[in-house]
């Protein structure tokens, strides 16, 4: 470990992975039945977020829904209000290493490391 890892997490040494997600819609005793569980969280179906759905950005987290909360998302998520697609070519490297950007993007700077001090002694 860096001397600067552990100044930034302090004592705690390690990091809690991610559990499944429950999501629910109404709390019947649910919060206080799971909350003790490590790793477990619970989300309300009316406060989904993607980070609580994917973190970090890794896609397939395990999802535990309820059967209201499953009820619920054709309620908040009716057919006209689904997302749309913001990009029309979902190839992220090929749109990056394209002449269009390549072109405006400003050319990568060195990196210098600063020099080594030598002991005297």
């Amino acid at each position: 470990k860096q001397w600067y890892q552990r100044r930034v997490r302090g004592n705690r040494r390690h990091t809690m992975r991610k559990g499944p997600l429950v999501i629910y819609k109404e709390d019947n005793g649910i919060t206080k039945a799971i909350r003790n569980l490590p790793g477990v969280t619970l989300l309300n179906v009316k406060r989904l977020n993607l980070l609580h759905l994917a973190p970090g950005g890794h896609l397939g987290r395990f999802c535990i829904w309820t059967e209201t909360a499953f009820q619920a998302l054709g309620e908040l998520y009716s057919s006209e209000s689904l997302p749309r697609d913001v990009m029309k070519i979902a190839d992220l490297t090929r749109i990056i290493n394209s002449d269009e950007i390549q072109r405006v993007v400003r050319p990568t700077k060195d990196q210098r490391r600063p020099a080594i001090k030598k002991n005297p002694l």
